[in-house]
C-alpha cells in the first residue's frame, strides 16, 4: 500500500532529483523469462532517460524480446535511529529517503544524431568540467565509436516519486527528530533537516 503523504507529484521535483542522481537500476524480464536488475549510469534528455552499452548481451538480448521495463532511482538520506524520538520502541527506526520509479517501454537508439546528443548528455552529467570535444555525428573521429555502442532509450509511461522526510510525523516527533539530526552531524544529516523543514505539514494541510 502506497503512503499518500509521501507521493510527489510536482513533475518539477522530480525532474530535479532525476538531473542531481547519475545512476539507478533497470529491471526487465531477461530472456530466460527470469526477472533483471541491472544498476546503469543514465541522462535524462528531451523528457526521456537514455543508457548505454554493448551492444550484445543479457539486457539487449531481453529488452530485445520484451521492451517493458522499469528503472529504479534511489537516495537513502539519513537513518533516523528509533532513540530519536522513543527511548524504548524499536519501531520509530527508518530511513529519509527520495526515490522515482519510471515505467514504460525501451527502445535501441539507431540515429547518429540522437546517439550523440544522448552521450553528449551523459558525459556532461558525469564530467561537467568538460576536457574532451563536443560528441557530434558529423565528426569523423567519433563516427566509429557511435557505431559501435548501445544506446537506450526508456520512454515513460508511468512515473511516481517518493520522498519521505518524516511527512506523517506528529510535530512533537518531527522536533526531536530534527533535534536528533543537528546533535548528530552526519554527513546529509543538514541536507535532511532542509528537506524535512520543506515538507513540514502547514496549518492550511492539517
Amino acid at each position: 500500500m502506497r503512503r499518500q503523504e509521501f507521493q510527489i507529484a510536482e513533475s518539477e521535483q522530480i525532474e530535479q532529483f532525476l538531473q542531481e542522481k547519475h545512476d539507478g537500476v533497470l529491471t526487465f524480464v531477461g530472456a530466460d523469462g527470469w526477472p533483471k536488475a541491472v544498476p546503469l549510469n543514465y541522462a535524462r534528455f528531451g523528457g526521456a532517460t537514455y543508457f548505454h552499452g554493448s551492444k550484445k548481451g543479457e539486457k539487449m538480448s531481453g529488452l530485445a524480446a520484451d521492451s517493458r521495463a522499469e528503472f529504479v532511482v534511489y537516495e537513502a538520506h539519513a537513518f533516523i535511529p528509533s532513540y530519536f524520538s522513543d527511548p524504548y520502541l524499536a519501531c520509530p527506526a527508518t530511513v529519509f529517503f527520495r526515490s522515482v520509479r519510471i515505467r514504460g517501454r525501451v527502445e535501441q537508439v539507431e540515429d547518429a544524431a540522437e546517439k550523440a546528443e544522448a552521450l553528449g548528455a551523459l558525459l556532461q552529467s558525469m564530467q561537467p568540467e568538460g576536457g574532451y570535444a563536443k560528441i557530434d555525428a558529423a565528426d569523423p573521429k567519433y563516427a566509429s565509436s557511435l557505431r559501435g555502442v548501445a544506446v537506450m532509450r526508456l520512454d515513460a509511461e508511468d512515473t511516481v516519486g517518493k520522498f519521505k522526510f518524516g511527512q506523517n510525523l506528529p510535530e512533537a516527533r518531527r522536533d526531536k527528530v530534527l533535534q536528533g539530526l543537528a546533535e548528530r552531524g552526519l554527513p546529509g544529516d543538514a541536507r535532511t533537516m532542509e528537506e524535512i523543514a520543506a515538507r513540514r505539514p502547514t496549518s492550511h494541510d492539517m
